[in-house]
């Protein structure tokens, strides 16, 4: 379904900052799809109209409720009771993940598992490694650079990511290229079948494989790594199992990548819509770690996931029943104008206090400093190098997943300073 313009002109003229004074009602029918095409490039709009009209939806198509008001999201992530992980983060979870990570576990399960990885978070010294982390980011820049740009997915945010994350946990730099390529297997959903399809399952497969046969590389030979870290952490004589490992490296792998290079991609897409405010983080990056709260916030790399009512919930005169799906929509949260003055402003200057771009609660992001620090860095590095881009737009393309929002490809020419 495709938005037409006057419903666009309706949102951007007449949402009301408050319940009162309701504009009249939306064109119909509406239906929000998480899987459509159309959503995926630009869910904003329909977020607008779920958090005025419907802020309890039925999707549908998705067989799950949507949760489109902040106070809404942030109530469901921070009551595991009511709204369970176990069964999944995202729509069409893996079966096998389900109850083994961070993301897909309750506690105390989850307790256990989160006290375990922050013992490898800081064995690890991950923030310790904020040197190797810029010198990736500066390889890259400069070949980009040199080149006067190129694709800054594939050619720069992703490979930084990769490259970043791989090097964190301990793979083989040999390997990142393949790695990542399992990654956007993971993530694609064919937005007919609305379906991991075959090639993302065998991509999964052998993502499982290759963490096993390097956590056993490492039970064997430790390295100054997560991956290692991981293995030996150990607290109040518990450690994680051989299963935990493998979907805990699993997780921060995919999870990681993509998250970091999606929010480079949005992140200068705005900056580029928004020549202002570039020039503003241009003229003075102390301002990189307030502008990266509010690129989180503005366009977040993870826009929804999925949790399962254990019991009947009463909510905006709606039934959740127990046992039915509900998906948590940070994207939605962090545009609410009952808790962001004019949310769709882009501004550099605003400081976006509790947004939910990195989740809220039990769930919220284990790797969140990391993946701050990756992004202040790339902001700090892109513009001592570069004075002025240009987005080819016709050519821009947007990765198809009912959990994040970024991009495939996003063609770029760069001026260097």
């Amino acid at each position: 379904m495709v938005i037409p313009d006057t419903i666009h002109d309706w949102i951007q003229s007449s949402m009301p900052k408050t319940d009162q004074d309701l504009p009249m009602p939306i064109p119909t029918p509406f239906v929000f799809d998480p899987y459509s095409v159309d959503v995926q490039e630009d869910p904003y709009p329909y977020y607008a109209v779920l958090r005025r009209d419907s802020p309890a939806y039925w999707c549908e198509t998705a067989r799950a409720w949507a949760l489109s008001r902040y106070e809404d999201v942030a109530m469901a992530c921070s009551d595991p009771a009511r709204f369970s992980s176990a069964r999944g983060n995202v729509l069409d979870d893996d079966p096998a993940r389900m109850g083994n990570t961070l993301g897909t576990s309750d506690p105390p399960k989850h307790t256990r598992l989160r006290s375990l990885v922050n013992a490898a978070f800081m064995r690890g010294k991950v923030l310790e490694r904020e040197a190797r982390m810029r010198s990736i980011t500066t390889e890259f820049l400069d070949g980009f650079v040199s080149m006067g740009g190129g694709d800054l997915i594939q050619q720069l945010s992703a490979r930084i990511s990769t490259s970043t994350i791989c090097d964190i946990l301990g793979f083989d730099r040999a390997d990142h290229v393949q790695l990542k390529k399992w990654v956007d297997g993971l993530i694609y959903r064919d937005p007919v079948t609305r379906q991991l399809p075959p090639s993302g399952v065998e991509a999964r497969k052998a993502m499982v494989a290759y963490a096993s046969a390097t956590i056993e590389a490492r039970r064997a030979e430790p390295r100054d790594d997560l991956i290692s870290a991981l293995i030996a952490a150990e607290v109040e004589g518990n450690k994680l199992t051989a299963t935990d490992l493998v979907h805990t490296v699993g997780t921060l792998l995919g999870a990681g990548i993509e998250s970091a290079s999606s929010f480079i991609g949005n992140a200068m897409l705005a900056l580029h819509a928004h020549p202002e405010q570039a020039r503003l983080l241009a003229s003075d990056l102390s301002r990189a770690p307030q502008a990266v709260e509010e690129m989180l916030r503005y366009d977040t790399p993870t826009q929804r996931f999925h949790r399962v009512a254990t019991q009947d919930i009463d909510l905006h005169g709606q039934v959740i029943q127990a046992g039915q799906s509900v998906l948590v929509m940070y994207g939605s949260a962090n545009r609410d104008e009952r808790k962001f003055p004019d949310p769709d402003t882009f501004d550099l200057t605003r400081t976006p206090e509790r947004h939910l771009a990195m989740g809220h609660g039990t769930h919220f992001c284990l790797g969140s400093q990391l993946a701050k620090a990756m992004s202040r860095i790339f902001l700090e590095e892109w513009f001592a190098r570069i004075r002025s881009f240009d987005v080819l737009h016709d050519r821009v393309v947007r990765m198809h997943s009912p959990v994040f929002r970024g991009l495939s490809s996003m063609p770029v020419s760069v001026t260097g300073r």
